[in-house]
């Protein structure tokens, strides 16, 4: 993506900026000489790099570590590969050891070993009296001259100095020395020397070391080489024991190591490797040793040892091959082992790595598909351990999420009916107070549910008449609502019948009897409705002129009247309706005067409970009445339904709640 000069800034920001800037100077600086203004502007770039390297660090951890298969990778390389690599480090670095010691302490003991022979033709010589010193001196060099060829000896007493053998170059020690024995060197050559006093006189033994016999203090080990660091270093240069002959050793060193057993032109020669990986290594050590003219002071040198692993361990196990052969094979088993460990392991890591990461992706694909309303994605589902187990979770969250969404909207669909179902509902209750023909009517219905299956209805009628009734269906919801509709619709029906006919003379109205009104009601709902829906209903027919009200109750609770502080509750006549065709029903006619106050209610009034399970009862609605029956109808209506809520203890309906007050009052 390419980025405009605005964006690249903008992503620099001043840290970045400042560096370009500064290593623009620096490298200017640099190119043109100005020493000076390149260290300034290098130090510069030092505190911007660290703080432009957190950047790049935390980008890395945001951006590189957001995927949890990078994250798993990080932890596999800093748990498995990491360790690794500080293992085998740590064992290249211990085999090195090991076989650094090995080599150093090989030839060193070889070395040792030849000037041990120097130790003892002194200590031999000093042992004997001056005169056989000289006459055994001889001898002593001859047995020498198989294991030390050019071994010379000198023997000072007094101020005469005896050579062996006579043509021995003059070496001048300075006197001072004290038993030595070790290394020395002397015009620039190395020697193997001994030296012991005493008795008044000194001997000293000495054994040039030249390249071959350095190089051969352990056959077949490698290139073997002694190089002198201090002393006369400064003034002659890098000194060492290769050379073409004995006398050229004052040439600094030429390493000229050969792969292979053929010798190069100074005789250094390396074994043959033994595996793919036995590559030559060169092992260095100090060694003290002397200068001839600096009595008793040790300088320091360098012996290096030019060589292979297999060639150590061979000389070193030289002496039992069955130990060499058993070292080898148990190293190769293990090594063996070690790398068939890792493999499987990587192999295992990499296949747990790579279902922990599919699952999760797999996860995160199906999530995705979730948010954007996608529920019918699945999750393929290949194992039976805990990352299947959550796919199959998901795929189980998403199928009830999928029956959910299936749910929810046929929940809409039912609400939408619902909503319609109300608004006919409301339609069918009717919608203006009746004049008051001597009798006020208030009354106020509280669904439990968007629908109620409590019904109630009033009707003028001629002759200044009114008819009204209540009554309460079995059940809840849409289905006691179309039977609600169903007991209007036939009441309706069945009043109609004793209404006049236009132009007929009003005195011959008919009488409605009230009786044979709800009998014929309860007829049609059981020839037009199921057995088991049924409803409780009480009508009654007040008439103006005689003051006198007649009433059926079907089942329904009793209507209570309050007259001059007495409550008498209204007598039933007869079952509820819609269950039995074959019901009987009577009529009851009682006066009606003014200040008479008739309640009619539903169950919902009387049988909310409280938390303690007491129901609110028929006295509490009486005690009500009582206390508030001076008030207005519409006002004690909202007393009494707010007392039955506070009872409940909240605002949830179990039932519904409807309530009508019937007032006796002075027609005007």
């Amino acid at each position: 993506m390419s980025l405009t000069f605005r964006q690249l800034i903008e992503r620099l920001g001043k840290t970045g900026i400042a560096f370009v800037v500064a290593l623009a100077l620096f490298i200017l600086a640099y190119f043109f000489g100005r020493a000076g203004w390149a260290v300034l502007f290098g130090l510069a770039l030092v505190p911007l790099s660290a703080i432009l390297l957190l950047r790049g660090l935390r980008v890395l951890q945001r951006r590189g570590l957001w995927s949890v298969r990078n994250r798993l990778l990080c932890v596999y390389a800093l748990i498995g590969v990491l360790p690794l690599l500080l293992v085998l480090a740590l064992v290249g670095l211990g085999a090195w050891a090991v076989t650094n010691e090995l080599a150093i302490y090989l030839a060193t003991s070889a070395l040792k070993e030849r000037i041990s022979g120097l130790e003892d033709v002194v200590e031999a010589l000093r042992n004997l009296p001056l005169q056989e010193q000289f006459a055994a001196a001889p001898e002593m060099l001859l047995d020498q001259q198989a294991k030390d060829p050019g071994m010379r000896i000198y023997i000072e007493a007094g101020d005469s100095v005896r050579r062996f053998p006579s043509n021995s170059p003059d070496i001048q020690f300075k006197p001072g020395w004290h038993d030595v024995k070790g290394l020395a060197v002397y015009q620039g050559r190395f020697y193997g020397m001994a030296h012991l006093t005493g008795n008044g006189e000194e001997i000293t033994a000495v054994v040039p070391l030249s390249d071959r016999m350095v190089d051969n203090l352990v056959p077949n080990l490698g290139a073997i080489s002694l190089f002198e660091t201090d002393g006369e270093a400064s003034a002659g240069g890098l000194r060492s024991t290769f050379g073409s002959d004995a006398d050229s050793r004052r040439a600094g060193p030429k390493l000229n190591f050969r792969d292979g057993s053929e010798p190069s032109a100074t005789g250094v020669h390396l074994p043959p490797s033994a595996f793919r990986f036995d590559i030559p290594v060169l092992w260095p050590t100090y060694l003290p040793h002397y200068h001839l003219d600096k009595p008793n002071k040790s300088f320091r040198g360098v012996l290096l040892i030019y060589s292979r692993p297999s060639a150590v361990l061979k000389s070193f196990f030289s002496g039992n091959e069955f130990w060499q052969g058993v070292l080898f094979d148990f190293f190769i088993a293990i090594a063996l082992l070690f790398l068939l460990a890792e493999f499987v392991a990587v192999l295992v890591g990499a296949h747990l790595a790579r279902r922990l990461t599919g699952a999760i992706n797999a996860l995160y694909e199906g999530t995705r598909r979730v948010i954007y309303g996608d529920f019918s994605h699945r999750i393929p589902v290949r194992s039976q351990d805990q990352l299947g187990e959550l796919g199959s979770s998901f795929n189980q969250m998403t199928s009830n999420l999928e029956r959910l969404l299936v749910v929810e909207k046929e929940k809409e669909r039912l609400q939408t009916e619902l909503e319609i179902a109300r608004e006919v509902q409301y339609q069918l209750y009717p919608k203006q107070a009746p004049p008051s023909c001597g009798l006020k009517l208030s009354v106020q219905c509280d669904p439990a549910r968007m629908v109620s299956g409590d019904y109630y209805d009033y009707q003028e009628l001629e002759g200044k008449r009114l008819a009204f009734a209540i009554g309460d269906v079995a059940g809840k919801g849409i289905s006691a609502a179309l039977l609600m509709a169903t007991l209007q619709a036939t009441l309706r029906s069945e009043m109609a019948q004793f209404q006049p006919e236009d132009g007929s003379d009003c005195d011959s109205q008919p009488e409605i009897d009230v009786a044979k009104l709800v009998s014929a009601l309860n007829k049609q709902l059981c020839a037009h409705t199921s057995p088991e829906k049924y409803a409780t209903f009480f009508f009654a027919l007040f008439n103006e002129q005689s003051r006198t009200l007649s009433y059926t109750n079907a089942g329904h609770l009793s209507p209570l009247l309050f007259r001059g502080g007495e409550v008498v509750p209204l007598e039933s006549n007869g079952m509820v309706v819609g269950a039995f065709p074959f019901a009987k029903y009577d009529e009851s006619c009682l006066s009606m005067g003014p200040g008479d106050l008739l309640v009619c209610y539903t169950d919902g009034i009387t049988e909310p409970e409280n938390p303690y399970g007491e129901e609110f009862g028929e006295e509490r609605l009486i005690d009500l009445v009582h206390k508030h029956s001076h008030r207005d109808d519409s006002e004690l209506i909202s007393i009494v339904l707010e007392a039955v809520r506070s009872w409940k203890g909240g605002p949830e309906l179990h039932d519904d709640m409807t309530l009508l007050l019937a007032r006796g009052v002075q027609p005007a």
